[in-house]
């Protein structure tokens, strides 16, 4: 049977008995809700929270209770959420001082982004260029197919496989002018957030 001692009051206990620096009393509380002290935390409290005393029944230490398993990864999340805004605000610094670096003024980053339209849209108009030019090579020989069913006989393979490969040409050019047209609107996206952020750094300016 162990060896406790109920702390009403505490002073009382720690003036019946001698205690030395290395076996300070330690108090916790039961499951009834009362409050025990002795030389040793039994076990099944030993993960609460309890407190240490000096002989003369001051607190000189408190152990706080250990933190469930739900605490525990709570905390780990907020330590990661904290983290990565941290990283985050590293990144905008570091973005902050590239813009600043790169440009001396609003229509200099106008000039840039004008610049990479104009790319884009041209590679668009030679897609389409080309695209027309196999619409074209692509209607005559259809009209070849058609003709050759009229006269009752049966389009060649070789005709029958340029079909089908200049349709695939056209469907290929059609993706890559749509996958442009995004890639411009993206960009006048991003650069209408550099001339904000430019303005703001500058102060408006």
């Amino acid at each position: 049977m162990r060896s406790k001692i109920l702390l009403i009051p505490t002073v009382a206990i720690l003036a019946a008995t001698s205690f030395t620096a290395q076996a300070r009393i330690k108090c916790w509380t039961n499951k009834e809700g009362v409050r025990e002290c002795g030389e040793t935390v039994p076990p099944e409290y030993s993960q609460k929270k309890y407190e240490e005393l000096n002989d003369r029944g001051m607190v000189v230490n408190e152990k706080e209770r250990a933190k469930t398993q739900e605490e525990l990864e709570e905390e780990a999340r907020q330590k990661a959420l904290e983290a990565e805004k941290q990283r985050q605000k590293e990144e905008q610094a570091k973005q902050d001082r590239i813009l600043l670096y790169t440009y001396s003024n609003v229509d200099d980053i106008k000039l840039v982004r004008d610049e990479q339209l104009a790319a884009l849209e041209a590679n668009i108009k030679v897609t389409q260029k080309r695209n027309e030019k196999i619409q074209e090579d692509l209607n005559n020989r259809i009209k070849a197919a058609a003709e050759a069913e009229r006269a009752g006989k049966e389009p060649g393979e070789a005709l029958l496989n340029d079909i089908d490969s200049l349709k695939r040409q056209i469907k290929n050019n059609e993706e890559f002018i749509q996958d442009r047209r995004e890639e411009m609107e993206k960009t006048r996206q991003e650069y209408a957030t550099k001339i904000e952020r430019f303005k703001e750094l500058k102060g408006g300016g």
